[in-house]
């Protein structure tokens, strides 16, 4: 949706022009639940995902990934990637932690630049500690194994709209992180700044957008507009 991390007002548009036409628009981010809780409030879209699917905001409420022992989790993970930062110089937190609730990032491309060797780095480090980990364009997200956004995805079609499958929908996304909804969606997208990991992904996208970023998605939301 970011273009050099800031969002555009024409992608804006794009998405405020779809929710106009009636066709529903739902957030899918590694961001945390601070995030999600604003995005969901303010964004015109029936839902927001966020933290890899540990956070869930649906019409009227809030859903977790993780019921129980969050506390004793959350607390783990801290020394989880405390420990990953005195393996890799430079790593640390994410500046916007504090709004997490489930899982947690290590910065390598945001306020940090670390390099994709270090990011790869910490990714097996978390991975080896038990963790789900995977990095996203800035960010290396980690969080207890049993859910990811395509868990989440499935929730809230259920939820929302009635039924699981994802056959009628649209996926759009561009990192790594992406990769179950690539695999779990019949229908993706990847903008074209996906080439950058298109090596890494095991899974991936149907189809390729010809601009990258939020120019990307903007592309297909006019292709979607277009097409009904």
């Amino acid at each position: 949706m970011t273009t050099r991390g800031k969002l555009l007002p024409s992608t804006y548009r794009a998405l405020a022009e779809l929710d106009f036409a009636g066709i529903p628009v739902v957030v899918v981010t590694g961001r945390p639940a601070g995030w999600g809780d604003a995005l969901f409030r303010l964004w015109p879209v029936r839902a927001v995902v966020a933290e890899n699917g540990g956070v869930l905001f649906l019409p009227g409420r809030k859903v977790l990934a993780v019921a129980r022992g969050l506390a004793g989790a959350r607390r783990r993970m801290q020394y989880a990637a405390a420990a990953a930062a005195c393996r890799i110089p430079g790593a640390r937190l994410a500046r916007d932690t504090p709004y997490t609730e489930v899982n947690l990032a290590m910065d390598w491309n945001e306020d940090v630049h670390l390099g994709e060797p270090a990011a790869r780095a910490l990714e097996r480090l978390l991975r080896a500690r038990g963790y789900s980990a995977v990095r996203s364009s800035v960010h290396v997200n980690f969080w207890p194994p049993g859910f990811d956004k395509l868990t989440a995805c499935r929730r809230v079609a259920a939820d929302v709209f009635g039924s699981e499958d994802l056959s009628e929908y649209v996926y759009v996304g561009d990192a790594l992180n992406d990769e179950p909804l690539f695999s779990g969606f019949p229908r993706s997208v990847g903008v074209a700044n996906v080439r950058a990991v298109w090596d890494e992904l095991r899974a991936k996208p149907s189809r390729v957008t010809r601009r990258a970023e939020g120019r990307g998605f903007e592309e297909v939301a006019a292709a979607v507009l277009a097409a009904r």
